[in-house]
């Protein structure tokens, strides 16, 4: 029988104060009145990316610092949190993520521009290890001596190793994966976290991968893995488990499926009988559901063991028992609004019920702790709450930090959830924020109809990393996210309907959307915009040049402009392309620049080779050749993905509102 996960919504003082109050100190700690000041959203966050130590005695974040260039790492004593920090600071490149490896040890990563192979600038990240004074640095496997030029540029050029599986039953392992900069093979290491020896424990081949998921946590080794190969013109990605008898891979045709149709069979992780595996898999089903996988008879649970009927079920949770060496499930995930986080483990269960009842309506999760059973980091946050960090310790929860102390809550707009049917009867999910005490007796509002990037990706009822929804409300513009046909996320149905449909069905979507919220009385038809940043530029970009448009302006940031030439450079590498890349045709915007009929304002980092700058460039010179209303504007050194540096925030911000408030647009 299917667990039915029920589909509800709702879900350092001293220390603290010292850091919040040098970060926000342009505010003063004053509440802060409508419109939202662009500062407000475009200074770093003063406290971002909270972690705790798996025995629980430190913790870790990112927090502005005064004097610093960039934001800096700050490790707390967790038993005594008015303990003066360590910090961690960087002044030639900025840390953008932390993380523990094991108890003695962090992990961060960098970013910082660089010169590509193409001789044009770009992005790159590092990982280096510190152990928590901050007194020793590392790259780890980072290779010594006089390799070859092509080896040496590419540990240059961005991050060859990454954490492969930190649930191992020895708490001092860890297993790493590198790539072997010859051969691109994939390669797993030990790393012993107190002597920071390492030892190779498997390679893999060139079109082969290990699954983390498919670990022995008792000894480290592998014994999962997947190969990518071509069956009948398709690539298929077939799974092989290893007989733990024998030592023999063995093919397991239940968990390989063919990639262009994406039917997601995922392992999990072992289950705490090891001869059983935990698969998410939305085969024959709308939802992806969590099911239980016989290895020996090769052969499904008859039921998933988590299931519910409108959401995917996405993560599953393990909690290692050290001792016992036993691994079970802790907690699922639930795809809905926002992430649902159903905790199973009986200590923890009603620990995030005491505290979801203190967070009334907002988002509450709460990161387990690996080996202590008293210990975690709880997250609080919302469409109008800016992320709230909690040390949970002890029974009691106590506050780290605020990510922008100097926003009032009560002075931004609410946001719900809601559903409306597409032009061809399709339900398309959606998001709403409207402008601060909004209520229907106060009339139509301008709306600004904002899709997100990806497109295989999805927004969320929680808080806004970019900040645009709350920008724009607390400027009296009503906001809606359609969840558009090609989002993932939301199902199977929703995901595959918006393939080869670039500009066409998916652009349906968002003008539907839009026309709903005017038949409901919320948005004015005189005063509507779209607005989109990567693939949600290209929306923009496409509504600029579809007949008679629904909207007065439009705004792209980053977007793309020609499907011929995202198509055929789509990803990485062929394989990218052949899953996703063959779905990215419909109407060119490149192609059709003649029928533009409202004015777009373009926007893009002179830095970004993802959704490449070569593509603004493109359509403003063919659409100036055109004699069409354009305007584009270059950010200098900004690349295409959050986290973004404040001068870029401030800089595209004030190009948003400026265009907004300009007679071409009309909205503020």
């Amino acid at each position: 029988m299917a667990h039915k996960i029920t589909n509800t919504l709702k879900g350092w003082q001293k220390v603290a104060y010292a850091v919040l109050a040098v970060s926000g100190s342009a505010y003063s700690g004053s509440t802060l009145a409508a419109p939202l000041p662009i500062e407000a959203l475009s200074q770093y966050e003063a406290i971002t990316n909270a972690t705790i130590s798996p025995d629980g005695k430190h913790v870790a974040a990112i927090v502005a610092a005064k004097g610093q260039k960039w934001p800096v790492i700050s490790i707390w004593d967790a038993n005594d949190l008015s303990k003066t920090p360590v910090w961690v600071p960087s002044q030639n490149m900025r840390i953008v993520g932390v993380d523990f490896i094991g108890n003695d040890r962090i992990f961060f990563i960098t970013e910082t521009a660089i010169t590509g192979r193409d001789g044009r600038p770009t992005l790159t990240r590092k990982l280096y290890f510190t152990d928590l004074q901050g007194r020793s640095f590392e790259e780890p496997f980072r290779t010594a001596g006089t390799r070859n030029k092509a080896v040496r540029e590419a540990e240059e050029r961005g991050i060859t190793v990454g954490i492969f599986n930190d649930d191992l039953y020895n708490p001092d392992l860890v297993l790493m994966e590198k790539a072997d900069l010859d051969t691109g093979a994939q390669e797993i290491f030990e790393f012993n976290t107190k002597t920071a020896q390492t030892r190779l424990l498997a390679k893999g081949g060139e079109k082969t991968a290990f699954l983390s998921a498919g670990v022995d946590l008792a000894t480290g080794e592998p014994l999962i893995k997947a190969e990518i190969e071509p069956v009948s013109n398709e690539f298929w990605y077939k799974v092989y488990i290893k007989d733990r008898g024998t030592g023999q891979w063995v093919y397991h045709a239940p968990l390989s499926y063919e990639l262009k149709n994406r039917r997601n069979i995922s392992p999990m992780g072992f289950d705490t009988d090891p001869s059983k595996l935990i698969v998410a898999s939305n085969l024959n089903r709308n939802y992806q559901a969590i099911y239980s996988y016989d290895i020996k008879s090769q052969t499904f649970s008859a039921e998933p063991l988590f299931a519910n009927d409108k959401f995917d079920v996405s993560g599953v949770g393990f909690k290692p028992d050290r001792a016992a060496k036993t691994s079970t499930i802790s907690s699922i995930t639930v795809n809905g609004p926002a992430a649902i986080q159903v905790i199973l483990d009986e200590q923890w269960e009603p620990v995030q019920r005491s505290i979801k009842a203190a967070f009334p309506d907002k988002n509450v999760y709460i990161n387990l702790n690996k080996d202590t059973r008293d210990s975690a980091i709880v997250t609080v946050e919302a469409p109008d709450l800016p992320p709230e960090y909690y040390l949970y310790k002890g029974g009691k929860l106590a506050l780290l930090g605020k990510q922008r102390p100097w926003i009032d809550p009560k002075t931004l707009g609410k946001a719900e959830y809601i559903t409306f049917k597409a032009r061809d009867g399709l339900e398309i999910p959606a998001f709403v924020t409207y402008p601060p005490e909004w209520t229907p007796a106060k009339g139509p509002v301008p709306l600004v109809v904002m899709p997100h990037g990806g497109p295989w990706a999805r927004d969320d009822l929680g808080w806004d990393g970019a900040g645009w929804t709350q920008f724009l409300a607390t400027r009296g513009i009503a906001v809606v996210q359609p969840q558009y046909r090609g989002s993932d996320g939301w199902g199977y149905k929703l995901w595959t309907a918006g393939d080869k449909e670039w500009g066409q069905k998916m652009q349906d979507d968002k003008d539907d959307a839009a026309a709903y919220l005017v038949s409901k009385g919320v948005a004015d038809p005189k005063r509507m915009a779209i607005f989109g940043y990567s693939y949600g530029g290209f929306a923009a970009i496409a509504a600029s040049v579809r007949p008679n448009s629904p909207y007065k302006c439009a705004i792209a940031g980053a977007g793309v402009a020609s499907l011929d030439r995202i198509g055929n450079l789509w990803g990485d590498n062929h394989l990218q392309r052949d899953v996703q890349g063959w779905t990215v045709t419909g109407m060119d915007p490149m192609k059709n620049v003649d029928k533009a009929n409202i004015p777009i304002m373009l926007y893009h980092g002179d830095h970004d080779r993802q959704a490449d700058t070569d593509h603004s460039r493109m359509f403003s010179k063919a659409m100036k050749a055109a004699g069409k209303d354009v305007e584009y504007y270059e950010i200098k050194g900004m690349w295409h993905t959050l986290p973004w540096r404040t001068e870029w925030h401030e800089e595209t911000l004030g190009l948003i509102e400026g265009y907004l408030k300009s007679p071409k647009c009309g909205l503020m």
